[in-house]
């Protein structure tokens, strides 16, 4: 028995929308916050200064290039939303429940999918052969 609050009707894609678009902005003000950050390397006073200030420099990058994906995520959300594709699994063409549209806005897979996606994803993940071996063991013992 399928439930009536899954389908997505114009009123919850309305919804979903001015969700997308108040992240949205939230985001392009951070960016634009995030462009301000400076140091002058006169203000460094040693090489732990210098070490400290290159990871929360990386740390930001990290965070603004995450934000940077997520906004393309939103667009692309927004986009299928103008073109009437939001809600429509792009693997199977199956409905997307408004429960994990809720929860994922920018979601393109069905929960179904996603499910196999990730076990697929995790099945790919390549383990060392080297792992529990000594050098001997992996033909290093020449050097």
């Amino acid at each position: 028995m399928a439930q009536s609050t899954s389908k997505l009707t114009p009123k919850k894609i309305e919804a979903i929308k001015k969700e997308l678009l108040a992240v949205k902005e939230k985001l392009m003000m951070t960016t634009k916050d995030s462009d301000s950050f400076h140091i002058d390397r006169n203000e460094l006073s040693d090489y732990l200064d210098e070490a400290n200030v290159n990871i929360q420099v990386n740390q930001l990058h990290r965070f603004r290039n995450r934000e940077i994906f997520y906004l393309k995520k939103i667009n692309q959300a927004l986009d299928r939303i103008e073109r009437d594709e939001f809600g429509k699994c792009q693997d199977c063409d199956s409905d997307i429940s408004f429960e994990r549209l809720m929860a994922r806005p920018t979601a393109e897979l069905c929960i179904k999918c996603k499910e196999e996606a990730e076990i697929n994803e995790s099945s790919k993940i390549k383990r060392s052969s080297s792992i529990g071996k000594t050098i001997d063991d992996i033909g290093g013992a020449s050097l």
